[in-house]
């Protein structure tokens, strides 16, 4: 969904703003995640010792590289075209749902749930996120992401 003013967004609490494109979940983006975060837990990174210990045989993706992708795929659908600068504010909700096997395929679908005029001109606004994984009725991720966005 296209804005042009942050402030548009006050007229569009509740509704659903976009869905975003699937991405695959490979085991060198989990790695590359275990690298640069130091979480090396074998459930992650041991494709060996998964098959064997793990229900359904296969490493799951860090519930936080799922978290860190919602910027990413938000911005696909998600577009205020008088911004200045966004900020990431926090979360009020963090739910890790579901696993999501290595080479499983996820998307992003949000919901403006609330927003509200902020300093400086800006709007607070809290969205409604839930990470799907393909072919499953279980998300992986909701989660309640609050961002200040200035014009």
């Amino acid at each position: 969904m296209i804005f042009v003013h942050p402030h548009d967004l006050l007229d569009h609490i509740g509704e659903e703003i976009g869905v975003s494109n699937w991405v695959k979940i490979s085991q060198e983006m989990i790695n590359k995640f275990a690298d640069a975060t130091g979480d090396h837990q074998w459930i992650h990174v041991n494709p060996e010792r998964a098959a064997s210990e793990v229900p359904g045989g296969k490493t799951i993706a860090h519930g936080f590289l799922l978290l860190s992708l919602f910027p990413g795929l938000s911005d696909e659908f998600f577009i205020i075209e008088k911004n200045s600068y966004t900020l990431n504010y926090g979360l009020e909700k963090l739910r890790f749902t579901a696993m999501v096997p290595v080479d499983s395929r996820v998307r992003l679908r949000q919901t403006i749930s609330s927003a509200e005029l902020s300093k400086q001109d800006g709007v607070r606004v809290v969205l409604e996120g839930t990470l799907e994984v393909e072919n499953s009725e279980k998300p992986a991720v909701v989660a309640q992401t609050i961002r200040l966005i200035y014009p």
